[in-house]
């Protein structure tokens, strides 16, 4: 006979699971599309000289695909978290927009910070090839490479939903949004192609939110910008590529080609 719990988890993990699939897919595969319709027009755009292969491709959707698996079952484990009280998120709550709106940047504030941290973290010699290594295969990376984690990585990427849920309340609305944002943000990171308009940098506010030149130049040089969404740790703790602004200036350069792109052809060994 099948229990109260099995009946939840097969009705609604199937749900969570589809979600996150199609948030992924859509976010990837639309970017994907436009780089390809556009790429005679932003060729000029492109970071580094090289490009990804095709297994560097297959490898990163597939373990984006591991990926989603075990974010869903995370969320399936909100879901029954939030049935109990554990959680503090209410389905039946309609924030107004200003409510809703501060909560959302409450929580990309808060990701914001418990990304920097743990992402150095991993890059310690003694976490690194556990749970970090795989990602970086992706030397030169691609949309696809958003959720390209080996499944400790996974683990405690998916970590924070729950984790911030226990203190800081708010609706599934909210939650959904948060989610979006993650990894609309997260495929732009790993566009290969800057999207960022060239004055960029020259906008106070605007220039505190990370490009994709910036995340680039960590899959690129490895040790440097561990910031997600602003580059607010790493200029605190002095983590940010000294040329940052530089390689950000020659990617959004029109003359810039293939030829003189904004970093090097030979790229450091992968730890």
């Amino acid at each position: 006979m099948i229990s109260s719990l099995q009946q939840q988890f097969l009705h609604v993990w199937p749900i969570i699971w589809f979600s996150d699939f199609i948030r992924y897919s859509l976010a990837a595969g639309v970017l994907v599309t436009l780089l390809f319709v556009l790429r005679r027009f932003l060729e000029h755009r492109t970071i580094q000289p090289r490009s990804a292969r095709w297994s560097d491709i297959r490898r990163e959707i597939s373990y984006s695909m591991s990926t989603i698996v075990l974010f869903s079952l995370v969320g399936f484990g909100i879901y029954l978290g939030g049935q109990s009280g554990l959680f503090l998120v209410d389905r039946e709550i309609s924030p107004t927009w200003g409510a809703g709106l501060f909560d959302l940047a409450v929580m990309i504030v808060a990701h914001d910070a418990y990304f920097y941290w743990i992402h150095r973290a991993m890059h310690h010699p003694r976490l690194y090839q556990r749970f970090h290594r795989l990602h970086h295969l992706s030397r030169t990376p691609t949309p696809w490479a958003a959720y390209s984690f080996a499944p400790p990585e996974a683990i405690v990427e998916a970590a924070f939903l729950p984790l911030i849920l226990l203190f800081f309340g708010t609706s599934s609305i909210v939650v959904f949004s948060f989610t979006t944002h993650m990894i609309v943000r997260n495929v732009m990171g790993h566009a290969g192609i800057e999207l960022f308009p060239k004055k960029w940098l020259q906008w106070p506010i605007l220039r505190a939110i990370t490009t994709t030149t910036h995340h680039d130049l960590h899959h690129a040089e490895f040790r440097w910008n561990y910031g997600l969404y602003f580059r607010w740790w790493d200029r605190m703790m002095g983590t940010e590529h000294p040329k940052y602004e530089e390689k950000f200036d020659k990617a959004t350069f029109k003359a810039n080609s293939l030829g003189s792109a904004a970093l090097p052809q030979e790229l450091p060994e992968l730890p």
